[in-house]
């Protein structure tokens, strides 16, 4: 590095932009011969919790899974449903995943050919690039890649800032990647204060800039870029759902899983080995070890305090790492948790290795670049990766090369020897990632799902969804990933991956035009599902009919695909409303389909105890209700009502949820406190939910519809918009209600 920063001279500009198409071309390294890095593959949840966002971005945030923290990740969710609105299904996948990738390995490049040269730069992003676990975050559709890539581009901005002693803009565009990595997963935030730490240290370091003033400068422009960024997001939610702090549900996650020790926190230790998605983070702890060894005391010099600076931070980012995960919660333990350490691995090892090659002759130099780029592609084929990974104690081994380059990083050997090591920690990753997989398995596994999804859509047509599978089928990981795109546990008939289990699956609410998706490589699923909802429907008013049938991918993954959907028995369902006499006590009655949502909600009334924050506000389009702060406290109460005749009643309040979470059911009348029936999870009929419950009552019976906070153990109060309550009796369905 030069003496003092500065631009690279304009007569390098051209060689800089050749290197830059370089980097651009470095995926070609892995993708010439297997595509698997740009899928997610089966056995995963999260990741295609997101795609179903991409997917049905409005009606998810809207209606059917309303606050969800999956949701709230707005700095992922929205660029993967533009890019998904925008193109098919196969070409918006590639194009996302790249899209990341390369963000994260130009931003890599850019910050290191600015502090150490353009050829150590390129030999940096293209360790960054061929690394497995790099494309194990940024070729799925989980978060992890996406808070890489916003981590880089704020070391980029934030260099290039301090490289021109402040520029605002840099700043501003700083802060505004900085908020948008937080957003994409709070893990962040306890990460994030060494970025900005960072700057200003270079800008003191570099151009004497007292502290304060530096860290007055961030505050202001990179605050104002923090400020702008949470604006724009908290605007789109306020479309979305009607909320604008869209960050609130990530927040309470966060709070209500505060102290939890996880029992999977995975391990850092196999084969006699550290984990070979931490043997990158070894050799980058050799070179901060080395770094800090050799500069610490001469570390505000201009041309050492970069290295010492990006050793500083991956220490301390892989410190907090080992202390969460010596917490109990994953940390370094699973890879794809792990890859929060990836952008601080590479940046000291660019930083400091490879001196040698800025003075190579090009005729050495472009070899070089080209054996090394020759080395990894081979090693991404499964052969190659299979037999450097058979190398006795390779993880080892490859430890022992790059400690040894380091004595030797200013001569050509030294590059050899890192080289020959990574290619080691690169082979192994491949062997424990993609090894034994197809060129392209992971994307059939994608196009079958989004077939199925396609049929789905096409069937539902806004309607609920639910899913039922054999989890000893063998078409069970495929149905899996597709319920997955409709949030799994939230859509799964039962609790578990034990379903389908009668028993947790008659416990699901079915409201009327819910399609039910069967998915077995059988081809019998469909009949199985029927035949256990005849019992669980039974008494309900409910049948299913078939909605189609159809067969998924093709080969060893061919599977059937039957839909069927929830409709009533005609004649089974009696609508009641309540009549009241003049104290108020109501009897259920039969009413017409006009009156069939008139239970006056002007006779609501709050409940006092708990704390003064409950209220009713009569608004045209319902009741406003605020609830108490105390979780499971009484908000409100309707009036006493008496079921006329004996038989099986569903309610229904029709509602639309400002803030927290809330129960809906009916008190007995002479025990307030004790309930008959309720609910909390909500279902959608149109573009609204609904509380659901089913209660049996005796003829004469009393009782009061209820409504308490469900917050727990969250001491917040719940907020939302009653538009209307339903109610109806249960005749007698016919007994070949399902068939």
């Amino acid at each position: 590095m030069p003496g003092h920063p500065s631009l690279p001279p304009a007569r390098n500009r051209a060689s800089g932009i050749r290197y830059l198409i370089a980097v651009l071309l470095l995926p070609a390294i892995v993708l010439w011969r297997q595509d698997n890095t740009l899928f997610t593959g089966y056995g995963h949840l999260d990741p295609w919790f997101y795609l179903g966002f991409f997917r049905n971005l409005v009606e998810f945030k809207r209606s059917l899974f309303l606050g969800t923290y999956y949701g709230s990740r707005l700095s992922w969710v929205l660029p993967g449903a533009a890019v998904h609105g925008l193109f098919p299904p196969l070409a918006a996948n590639c194009i996302l995943h790249l899209g990341v990738h390369t963000v994260a390995t130009v931003s890599l490049f850019l910050t290191l050919k600015w502090v150490a040269g353009a050829r150590r730069a390129f030999l940096g992003a293209m360790l960054f690039s061929v690394n497995p676990w790099l494309w194990s975050a940024t070729g799925w559709d989980g978060v992890d890649g996406a808070g890489v890539a916003y981590c880089l581009l704020t070391v980029a901005l934030l260099v290039w800032a301090a490289l021109r002693a402040g520029r605002r803009g840099a700043l501003v565009g700083a802060g505004m990647a900085l908020a948008c990595m937080v957003y994409t997963n709070l893990y962040w935030a306890s990460m994030a204060w060494l970025l900005p730490a960072g700057y200003v240290a270079l800008v003191w370091a570099w151009h004497r800039t007292p502290p304060r003033r530096a860290f007055l400068a961030l505050a202001v422009w990179s605050g104002a870029g923090c400020a702008i960024a949470t604006v724009a997001l908290g605007a789109v939610n306020w479309f979305l759902d009607g909320h604008f702090f869209f960050y609130v549900p990530s927040l309470l996650a966060a709070l209500n899983m505060r102290g939890d020790r996880q029992v999977w926190a995975g391990t850092l230790w196999m084969n006699g080995a550290p984990a070979p998605w931490l043997l990158f983070a070894a050799f980058a702890s050799l070179t901060a070890v080395a770094i800090l060894a050799a500069r610490w005391r001469q570390w505000t010099h201009p041309g050492n305090v970069v290295p010492v600076l990006f050793s500083a931070q991956f220490l301390c980012a892989l410190g907090w790492m080992a202390y969460t995960q010596s917490s109990g919660n994953p940390g370094l333990g699973i890879y794809y948790y792990a890859s929060f350490l990836l952008p601080f691995t590479f940046l000291p090892m660019g930083a400091w290795l490879w001196p040698s090659v800025e003075s190579l002759p090009t005729r050495a130099w472009v070899p070089l670049g080209a054996a090394a780029a020759a080395l990894f592609g081979l090693v991404w084929l499964d052969a190659g990766a299979r037999l450097l990974a058979a190398i006795p104690h390779a993880a080892l081994a490859g430890i022992a090369l790059v400690a040894l380059s380091l004595p030797l990083r200013r001569r050509l050997s030294g590059v050899i020897l890192s080289l020959a090591g990574s290619a080691l920690f690169v082979a192994l990753g491949v062997n424990f990632r993609y090894a034994g997989l197809d060129a392209h398995a992971l994307r059939r596994q994608y196009e079958s799902t989004m077939d199925a999804r396609a049929r789905i859509e096409s069937t539902r047509r806004g309607a609920p969804v639910r899913f039922w599978y054999d989890p000893k089928d063998r078409a069970a990981p495929a149905a899996t990933a597709l319920s997955s795109t409709y949030l799994w546990a939230y859509s799964l008939l039962g609790a578990s991956l034990d379903t389908p289990d009668p028993d947790a699956a008659c416990g699901a609410e079915l409201p009327p035009s819910t399609v039910i998706a069967v998915l077995s490589g059988d081809g019998r699923g469909g009949d199985a599902a029927r035949s256990a909802l005849a019992g669980c429907l039974a008494g309900t008013g409910l049948r299913v009919e078939s909605a189609g049938t159809g067969v998924i991918g093709g080969g060893s993954q061919r599977y059937t695909l039957d839909m069927l959907r929830v409709e009533t028995v005609p004649g089974a369902w009696t609508p009641v409303a309540p009549v009241f006499d003049s104290n108020r006590h109501g009897t259920l009655e039969d009413a017409a389909a006009a009156r069939a949502s008139a239970f006056p909600l002007q006779y609501w009334t709050v409940e006092p105890g708990g704390d003064s924050r409950a209220w009713l506000r009569p608004l045209p389009g319902g009741v406003r209700v605020q609830t108490h702060s105390t979780p499971g406290s009484l908000a409100a109460l309707y009036p006493v009502l008496r079921a006329p005749v004996a038989g099986r009643y569903r309610f229904a309040m029709r509602y639309w949820r400002d803030a927290g979470y809330i129960r809906f059911g009916a008190y007995r009348a002479l025990h307030p406190g004790q309930w008959l029936a309720s609910t909390c999870l909500p279902y959608w009929d149109g573009t609204d939910p609904n509380l659901i419950f089913w209660v049996d009552l005796a003829a004469g019976e009393e009782f009061r519809l209820a409504i308490e906070n469900h917050n727990a153990p969250v001491r917040l109060p719940a907020s939302f918009l009653m538009k209307g309550v339903t109610a109806v009796r249960v005749g007698n369905p016919r007994a070949d209600a399902v068939r």
